[in-house]
């Protein structure tokens, strides 16, 4: 036994994109769940170890999404794009795959746990023993895409069985795959009353409520929301979370100053869970992280404007497995809250199956798998 003369709590490294992010929220699901006498984690933001290549990253992401979508859909999950990145390790991907590696050695790592394709995809070909190993990987959304490695990842925790479906096509031996879900944060497995809720937030607790969303940066149609939806105020009531959107937030409350029945939340908000409670009824886009936790608080969500992408495919996911309906234009939007507010039947069908569907200790189950895995490395002395 070598367990002994191992320094505990092990380090393990949480790889994400960039701080606030699904793939942030989802490092934080998992460090919730490790028991600080066992495991040390150790936050790495991606872009801090690439802080020019981040910022670019970001700016044309958005850039391209704003002016040419149809790019970013085609781009985003295409076969033959996928390969000519995955090749450019003759050029690119040396440099950057040995810096990343480096940057983690630095930090006495025994584990990394990567939550962003594009880490684990650099470490992979880093090599185990450039860098700290084993490498576990965690999906954050329903699908995964071509950019995921095949080879070079010890495990990987994916959302589901189309997940499963994406790594096996990518050529990933299925015994590193466990289906485990995706990792929420623990403030969302606690259910609470939404009318408690809706007090506490200064809202009419008997009012039906929406909550729209935009996730951590305010993104999609939320003020084309909120004007189809203004019709409705005095039936519901819009609780509106605008993320770091200065100049979406800074819209809102100029063109809606004093309007009743409606609350907007502006800024980065920390712990959003009592937001979600609060909430009959969710609009927003559709990602992995954000309909995640939707489903562990078992609250129907409205998709409307998905990002290309991604996004769309989960939104394609929610709506084959009837967990929610997509709105794909404002009458649309008007039409199904409407539907909603005389016949709520649909929500209570939409509950039902989320309930079946949702893996809300996604999270705690991560955690053990890894810790397991770690512990064994320990006791065998590797």
């Amino acid at each position: 036994m070598h367990a002994q003369n191992h320094t505990y709590p092990i380090r393990v490294g949480l790889l994400y994109g960039h701080k606030p992010s699904g793939h942030y929220f989802a490092a934080r699901a998992l460090a919730d769940f490790f028991p600080a006498s066992v495991i040390e984690p150790v936050f790495i933001d991606l872009s801090e170890v690439y802080p020019n290549l981040g910022s670019f990253v970001a700016k044309t992401y958005l850039e391209v999404l704003n002016k040419t979508p149809a790019l970013w859909d085609y781009v985003y999950d295409n076969d033959l794009v996928a390969l000519a990145a995955k090749g450019l390790k003759t050029a690119i991907f040396p440099y950057y795959s040995g810096k990343l590696a480096e940057a983690l050695r630095k930090k006495d790592l025994k584990a990394v746990v990567s939550t962003h394709a594009l880490a684990a995809l650099l470490l992979a070909k880093s090599g185990k023993t450039a860098r700290p190993s084993p490498l576990f990987a965690v999906l954050t959304d329903f699908y995964a895409h071509s950019y995921w490695p095949a080879k070079g990842v010890d495990l990987y925790f994916s959302s589901g069985r189309t997940a499963d479906a994406g790594l096996l096509a990518n050529g990933v031996d299925p015994a590193r795959i466990i289906t485990t879900g995706i990792p929420v944060r623990k403030e969302f497995l606690l259910r609470g009353d939404a009318r408690q809720k809706r007090k506490e937030l200064g809202l009419a607790p008997d009012l039906f409520t929406v909550l729209i969303a935009g996730g951590s940066k305010g993104l999609g149609e939320i003020q084309l929301s909120v004007d189809t939806l203004k019709k409705f105020l005095g039936k519901l009531q819009l609780l509106i979370m605008c993320g770091e959107n200065k100049k979406l937030c800074a819209g809102l409350e100029k063109k809606l100053a004093g309007q009743k029945h409606i609350r907007i939340s502006g800024g980065f908000v920390e712990y959003p869970a009592d937001h979600y409670r609060a909430a009959d009824l969710i609009i927003g886009k559709a990602g992995g992280i954000t309909i995640a936790e939707t489903m562990a608080l078992n609250k129907p969500m409205l998709l409307f404007s998905p990002l290309p992408g991604q996004e769309e495919r989960n939104a394609a996911f929610l709506v084959k497995n009837r967990l929610a309906e997509l709105a794909e234009n404002p009458r649309q939007l008007e039409t199904l809250v409407e539907r909603y507010l005389r016949h709520p039947a649909p929500l209570a069908a939409f509950r039902r199956n989320i309930a079946r569907m949702a893996r809300p200790c996604a999270a705690k189950d991560i955690a053990a798998a890894i810790m397991e895995r770690l512990l064994k490395t320990v006791d065998s002395g590797q």
